[in-house]
Parts: structure tokens; sequence; C-alpha cells
């Protein structure tokens, strides 16, 4: 999408973005009742996009207008569009937990889902298993050092145990969104990218076969999203797929995600503006396709 196209979303999403509370909700008026698209997007922070524009500071759960959902939306020219992301969310805060924010606590994002919804996309799992904190233990304290996290059995172990105990919860989210949404096509956005197997200091203090373990570890986490989707009848995207070389430790130019030390306008372990981009193009790329 061009920058005209990204104008367009902030322009209209603009007039809700102070409603503090509320989802990001842009009307349209493409197609007939029965063909239009009307698309929710729910999930945590890598849809919600926190820090990527000022809009996103106007909301408790960061929501941006520069956000993968935002940008399928418009590409999609959506009847309507109803964001449920929130920064930090899990996959209690998506069925059945209120999030707490700064301006206070958000309902579970699916109590907001309208059931007439045609289209679902999906960002969890990555707070449910504290994912950043797994992989602190591959952190060095000085360049050129080795953590060997890669070997390290107790860190296997949890690892291991988060994961197993992730797809079942994934699971029950999705078959719940599509309880609510009987229509809807639902599609799991999953996650990697920020390692590509090496490390560079400041962005990933981690030595390159730590960071090789690192990009194994979110191969894993996928296979894992990748089967709770099949399980509950949606879809998945492997946005990680095509984001080769554009890591957290890619020339400023080439970078799709920031580091530990965020050295751009996006949150530290987080899609850039760009990595949005890519990531909009899977799900459109698979909405497509199928």
């Amino acid at each position: 999408m061009g920058v005209t196209g990204r104008l367009r979303v902030a322009s209209r999403v603009a007039v809700v973005a102070g409603i503090a509370l509320a989802a990001v909700v842009v009307p349209g008026s493409v197609g007939s009742a029965d063909t239009a698209i009307r698309y929710a997007a729910l999930g945590d922070s890598r849809a919600a996009g926190p820090y990527l524009d000022p809009t996103a500071a106007l909301n408790g759960c960061g929501r941006s207008v520069l956000g993968y959902p935002a940008l399928v939306a418009e590409s999609l020219q959506s009847a309507s569009f109803t964001n449920l992301s929130c920064t930090g969310a899990r996959t209690d805060h998506l069925t059945s937990t209120p999030q707490q924010t700064f301006t206070g606590p958000m309902v579970p994002q699916i109590d907001a889902l309208p059931a007439d919804t045609t289209l679902v996309t999906v960002s969890i799992g990555g707070n449910d298993i504290r994912w950043s904190g797994l992989v602190s233990a591959c952190y060095t304290e000085a360049p050129g050092a080795d953590a060997g996290c890669r070997d390290d059995p107790a860190l296997a172990a949890r690892v291991t145990a988060a994961l197993d105990g992730l797809g079942p919860k994934v699971s029950a989210a999705l078959a719940a969104i599509k309880r609510k949404a009987p229509g809807a096509r639902v599609v799991l956005v999953g996650h990697g990218g920020i390692y590509d197997g090496r490390g560079c200091w400041p962005n990933l203090p981690v030595g390159d076969a730590d960071a090789g373990w690192i990009t194994a570890f979110f191969g894993r986490l996928n296979r894992v999203l990748a089967g709770a989707a099949g399980g509950a009848g949606a879809e998945f995207v492997d946005v990680a797929t095509g984001a080769a070389g554009h890591d957290a430790c890619a020339a400023p130019e080439d970078r799709w995600f920031a580091g530990r030390v965020s050295l751009s306008e996006a949150r530290p372990l987080h899609p850039t503006a760009r990595g949005m981009q890519h990531m909009a193009g899977r799900v459109l790329a698979r909405l497509g396709g199928a």
C-alpha cells in the first residue's frame, strides 16, 4: 500500500481514535449487504502496533493506523472495520478476562466482536508464554559473548512446557470466535521475523549460535499456532516467510522488526511500519490464494 492509502486509513480512524475505551470502527460503503467484507481484528501488540503513529497514544491499547489490520482493511475496502486488538493481550483477554489499560479496563475482545463479521484476523499467544522472557536467557553482557542458552536443559524444559500449554488455549479462543461470528473466515497470524539466525549488538545481544536456537524456537511456536488454527477450523498465516534479511540485525533501510533496543519508531521487539506492511501483505496473499 502506498502513502496515500495509509493516509486515507489515518483520516478515517482518527475520527474515533480519541474514544479511549472503544474499538476503532471504520464504516464503509463497498459492496452489497451480501458481499461486503465486515472485518474485525483481534489480538495483541503485533496487531495493535503501539508507538507507530500518534493516534496509538490516544487509546489504552496502543492501536495504530499503521498496524497490519488497518492496512488490510484499506486494501480490502472493507465495508466495516472493527479493531479490537490491545497491547499486552493474552488468550483469556480475547474470551473471558477484562484487560487493564492505562485508560481503564477493556472488556474481553470477543464481547465487542460483531456477530455479522465476515473476516477476523487474530494475533495472539506471545504474551501467554512470555516469549521475550524465555529468550532473554540467551542475552549476553558484551558483544561477541555466548550465553549458551541453546544447551540449557532447564530452559528447554520451560520452552516445551510453555508451548505444550499454548495450543489448547489458542484453539479454545479461535473456537469461541467462530461461535460468536459463525459466518466469518478466521485467520490466525503467526510470529517471527525478529531473529534470523544471527545476533548483533545492541539490537539482539545474543551469539549467532543462540540466535539460531531462538529462530528455531519461533519455528516451533508457529507450528503450535498452525496446529491450533487447523484444529479450530481457522487458517494460519506465517509472517516469518518472506522476512529473511529483514530481521532486527538488518541495515536500517532493510529492517522490518525492531530489536531489544529499538532504533526506529516501533516498540522494541515489534514490527516496524515496514514490517506491518509485510504482515499485511502475507495476510492478503492468504485471503486471495485460498
